[in-house]
């Protein structure tokens, strides 16, 4: 599997400064070679004669330096942190292969503008001059490259934070179905049994029960809700269940203190604790009291359950732990204890309040 990814790592380092039509760049780099080199240069016709000899024959050599630069020696030995081994290879190629492209010039190149052209015969002159032309060539080849890295760089972090808004997504997403079929097939057991039994709180309870729903699809989906919305859900939730004594023997009473500004916060996280107590089977009353302070920069909330925790409230609320640090990291810190007589349970949670909805 290591091979495999180190394959593809490979592979894509070596064409990165090909794909994306970064192509183009190289094209128009020969473009531009062809047109001042060769074209603007000519005293006769343009020929494909001359052409061929004054543009292919004159840079094959150096497009060979140049591409086994950026398509060999960067991927293989720079990005490798071979520092020594690439330079080593730079050095005997730029020296290396502008000297073979001296010898090929004379054995193949010829140049007609019209008439044949003289040239100095001279291999240090001639080779002089090559190499100059190499690293005045090879510094622009170079700026050309570095653009095309920083590009790269780009997309590569747009890419990251594309992928990471679409885990956080597949999160929340996971979050909401881990917690949904267990709140929904059990809040519509609730309607069934109560549409058993005519009472005037029945239609109530399924619009009150709609309501809910709409907001826990609705806003599942995002990472923060308003304080108000998240609110709302809350005391429709607690109005959902005293509408039915029958099945649920939970007393809750809500306390909120503090004022609500405009301020966000993690979507579903008052509404995803409530839920575990709404789990239980009481057979007698049990009160739960609920308290919430609203700050300017944070929401702090405070339950006393007046029971004993069961192994399932426990895991529920580690579950949910756990589900929320992946989400926000540490900002939300939830701490649980029961009381050494074992007669009531404890749950504080923290809550950073946000200015504005981050979808």
């Amino acid at each position: 599997m290591s091979n495999f990814a180190q394959l593809e790592i490979n592979e894509r380092n070596r064409w990165v400064y090909f794909n994306k039509y970064r192509w183009v760049a190289h094209a128009a780099y020969w473009l531009w070679v062809l047109i001042v080199s060769t074209i603007m240069r000519a005293k006769g016709p343009i020929t494909p004669s001359l052409v061929l000899n004054h543009f292919v024959l004159s840079n094959v050599m150096i497009a060979t330096f140049f591409y086994l630069y950026c398509l060999y020696f960067i991927p293989y030995f720079f990005k490798r942190n071979k520092n020594l081994q690439f330079w080593l290879l730079m050095l005997v190629s730029l020296l290396g292969i502008s000297a073979i492209d001296v010898f090929f010039g004379r054995a193949f190149v010829h140049l007609t503008d019209p008439v044949p052209m003289a040239t100095d015969t001279t291999f240090l002159k001639t080779y002089i001059a090559k190499l100059t032309g190499y690293l005045l060539n090879f510094l622009f080849f170079s700026i050309m490259l570095f653009f095309m890295e920083k590009n790269e760089e780009n997309n590569t972090l747009l890419e990251l934070e594309k992928e990471k808004k679409e885990i956080e997504q597949v999160k929340l997403d996971l979050l909401k179905s881990n917690i949904n079929p267990d709140f929904l097939m059990r809040s519509l057991h609730q309607i069934k049994e109560s549409a058993k039994i005519p009472e005037e709180t029945t239609p109530e309870a399924i619009l009150t029960f709609s309501d809910l729903l709409r907001y826990r699809l609705y806003r599942g989906r995002q990472l923060y809700s308003p304080l108000k919305e998240e609110l709302s859900a809350l005391n429709s939730f607690l109005h959902f269940i005293g509408l039915d004594r029958l099945h649920h023997q939970l007393y809750i009473k809500l306390d909120v203190q503090g004022e609500d500004t405009g301020q966000c916060i993690a979507a579903l996280s008052i509404v995803n604790l409530l839920e575990p107590f709404c789990k239980i089977v009481h057979h007698q009353a049990v009160a739960l009291n609920i308290i919430i302070l609203i700050e300017s920069d944070e929401l702090h909330l405070e339950m006393q359950y007046e029971a004993n925790a069961t192994s399932q409230l426990l895991a529920d609320l580690e579950t949910y732990r756990d589900n929320y640090s992946q989400l926000y990291g540490d900002l939300i810190k939830l701490h649980y204890e029961g009381e050494e007589t074992g007669n009531s349970f404890f749950v504080r949670l923290s809550l950073p309040l946000v200015e504005k909805q981050i979808a």
